[in-house]
């Protein structure tokens, strides 16, 4: 079996409203599409964000030392562009991700097997924690804290909200409302608010004694020693990690915080998310991928450290990833269970795909 060609696509979704993240505002929902096919009929595919990163053009450089070769030798190209390009591999991170997640999901099929079964399997399904409080430049407090009653209410063992960042007073009150719902099943998000621990500490002293089930992302990913220190000083479990790109890095985190947020999409794939969990293990620290449902339920049904999955509801409109799936996402009473159909469970429609890409790029053996 030998790959012929590589699809890459670059997909943008409208999002309802613009949703706004502190500073950051997202008008769209963008994606990074790739699907590997073979002389044998079995293709595989992975899905990620930019990011901000020209990741069309390095999936396209990569991809064509791919072509030609052996999909189960899934290591062999990747490897050596890495060792071809050590220098810049901050810059090809997320490119040979996807590309690894694509190979994984082609040996999946090749096997006929789901990949929490070709990883070992451990039970076969895993609880969801819902994303809630999207677009609260235009709801209350009140109005939040309503949707998370509202996601309990339906099963899902713990809720997630994010904190507005630019405005501490207005989060203080905001984790005061929310966790009052349920003490314990509500996590907060301050997506890289603060530069400082002086800065971070004025804020979570004030909300220390909570309940969050966790506070992520206190610091931008190249801070890893700050949210270690920040951890030191909270009783509140500290989360971070989600587009941690490095191993050395990741390891850092998973010897001084309580919950490694691991994406195969950014951390190398299948293969860096396996080595991830084998760090937090070691380190006595739990798992909790960052979104992307479908493929990391798999991680979720394989290995006892990981929490569960992350999951944005469809009808909040911020995720609409069930617009690229050829199957929906069903969770039933806050759990996800995963089936038996071969892959690693990112099944892109390539139909739908297509009609929503902004820019196609195919890699073949006459080039792109």
């Amino acid at each position: 079996m030998k790959i012929t060609q590589l699809r890459i696509a670059e997909v943008k979704v409208p999002l309802p409203q613009p949703l706004r993240l502190g500073d950051v505002e997202i008008k769209s929902r963008d994606y990074v599409a790739v699907r590997i096919e073979t002389d044998a009929g079995v293709h595989g595919d992975a899905l990620g964000y930019p990011r901000g990163t020209p990741l069309v053009d390095t999936l396209a450089r990569v991809s064509q030392g791919l072509v030609g070769t052996d999909p189960l030798l899934r290591r062999a190209g990747l490897h050596g562009f890495r060792l071809a390009n050590a220098t810049s591999m901050p810059v090809y991170a997320r490119a040979l991700s996807l590309l690894d997640v694509a190979l994984w999901d082609l040996a999946a099929r090749h096997a006929r097997m789901p990949l929490y079964k070709m990883l070992g399997g451990l039970r076969t399904r895993a609880p969801v924690t819902a994303v809630a409080g999207y677009y609260m430049n235009t709801r209350s407090v009140e109005d939040i804290a309503q949707e998370v009653a509202m996601r309990l209410d339906q099963g899902y063992p713990r809720v997630k909200v994010m904190l507005k960042g630019d405005d501490p007073d207005y989060d203080v009150r905001y984790v005061e409302a929310v966790t009052r719902v349920a003490q314990g099943r509500v996590a907060a998000d301050a997506h890289w608010t603060w530069r400082s621990l002086t800065e971070a500490m004025r804020f979570c002293r004030a909300v220390d004694g909570a309940g969050l089930a966790f506070l992520e992302d206190p610091f931008g990913p190249q801070d890893g020693d700050l949210t270690v220190a920040l951890q030191q000083k909270l009783s509140t479990p500290v989360a971070a990690g989600e587009d941690v790109i490095d191993l050395r890095s990741m390891r850092r985190l998973a010897d001084g915080i309580s919950v490694l947020r691991v994406d195969a999409t950014t951390c190398g794939g299948v293969t860096g998310a396996l080595a991830a969990l084998q760090l937090a293990e070691m380190g006595g620290s739990t798992v909790f991928p960052h979104v992307f449902a479908p493929l990391h339920l798999h991680l979720a049904c394989a290995f006892p450290q990981v929490e569960g999955v992350e999951f944005i509801p469809p009808e909040s409109g911020a995720d609409p990833l069930d617009v690229l799936l050829r199957r929906p996402l069903v969770v039933t009473d806050g759990w996800m269970a995963a089936d038996d159909e071969p892959g690693a469970g990112l099944e892109l429609d390539w139909a739908r795909v297509e009609a929503r890409t902004e820019r196609a790029v195919v890699v073949n053996a006459t080039g792109h």
